[in-house]
């Protein structure tokens, strides 16, 4: 999920565990908790592969909250004892219930966050440092408003109902209801879709293709379906609201020495571990020779007819020797605001 929502979840966290005995900066401290994940990103500094390789890496793993929580809630409650301190009176924090919530708010909150993110199509390491799996339920888009907007609105009944605590804790209860059966139901959709894609292409005569289904932008109803056929990928799209066939638009795999000599680089092996062996592969003809590119095809957009948005590629020279090691490329994702109103005509059916 982007980290806007992720700081949203964690103040809810707060809100819902902890308001009674921190009262409002419980929201506060959490919304800042739910973000921290995030700061891998920091990460692609460190080269062009850097981001690949290490955002939702250790950070996003199930140990981290249980591990580094406990360093965090206990500098939160430092620093209000401290800021108390200087106040002249410490009594409220010297509670043991007190310096126990933060830390389990800052367990929860770091803990929370890989969750959510498991549901997206990504990859998150769940169980770093043991393993470098990469996990994803391809149940959400990475941005999706009902998602947010469900943390949003306890949120602001939290802050409103400030003399009323009960209310602020049953509207975050409320909240992470929704969010859990709405995430839960995206991984049903999803399901749902990949069997409907198999039952077409059965009656099309093409039986026992595997089939992979993907989360489109901003709601859960309307995926990116991809079969995965010996001669290449078909690609298509279906929405639960329409009972419409699945129109599928073919990409031929190319078989080509070239490709094979990329693919054994380390960059490749990097990105086909970051795609989660979801790589198309194509060899263009240049001037000088040749130009092989592999996109990451999990993330591809209706209207679009790129298989994905980012890839690598490296240039070949006519005796089929490579020019430098491949490296990184993101394509144009052109006009899609122009097209928005006939994505949402495809989503209603």
């Amino acid at each position: 999920m982007d980290s806007i929502t992720q700081g949203l979840l964690g103040a809810v966290v707060g809100q819902v565990g902890f308001r009674r005995t921190l009262g409002r900066k419980a929201m506060v401290a959490g919304a800042l908790l739910g973000t921290v994940p995030d700061l891998d990103v920091v990460a692609s500094l460190l080269g062009p592969y850097a981001n690949w390789l290490y955002h939702r890496g250790i950070t996003h793993s199930i140990f981290f909250g249980p591990v580094v929580g406990p360093l965090f809630g206990w500098a939160i409650w430092r620093f209000y004892r401290w800021r108390a301190a200087r106040r002249g009176s410490t009594d409220a924090y010297d509670r043991p219930e007190v310096l126990r919530a933060w830390i389990w708010l800052a367990i929860l909150a770091l803990f929370t966050h890989p969750i959510i993110d498991l549901f997206t199509s990504y990859g998150t390491q769940l169980l770093a440092p043991l393993s470098k799996h990469r996990f994803a339920l391809d149940a959400l888009p990475i941005i999706d408003p009902i998602y947010s907007l469900a943390l949003i609105t306890a949120l602001i009944i939290g802050f409103a109902a400030k003399r009323r605590p009960a209310l602020a804790v049953n509207s975050a209860a409320g909240a992470l209801l929704f969010i859990t059966a709405y995430s839960l139901m995206g991984w049903v959709i999803n399901d749902d879709t990949r069997a409907t894609a198999r039952a077409q292409l059965e009656r099309e005569g093409r039986p026992g293709i595997h089939v992979v289904a993907y989360p489109q932008l901003l709601q859960p109803w309307f995926r990116r379906v991809v079969a995965e056929a010996p001669d290449g990928l078909l690609v298509g799209y279906h929405s639960i609201w329409s009972d419409r066939p699945i129109t599928w638009e073919s990409h031929p795999y190319q078989r080509d020495p070239l490709i094979d000599r990329v693919a054994m680089t380390q960059e490749a092996g990097i990105f086909t571990w970051f795609a989660m062996g979801k790589v198309f592969w194509t060899v263009t003809e240049t001037p000088t020779g040749a130009m092989v590119e592999a996109v990451d095809y999990r993330y591809g957009m209706w209207g679009s007819g790129d298989l994905g948005f980012w890839g690598i590629r490296a240039e070949v020279d006519r005796d089929g020797q490579i020019l430098g090691p491949p490296v990184p490329f993101q394509r144009e994702r052109g006009r899609s605001a122009e097209k928005l109103p006939e994505y949402w005509r495809q989503i209603w059916g």
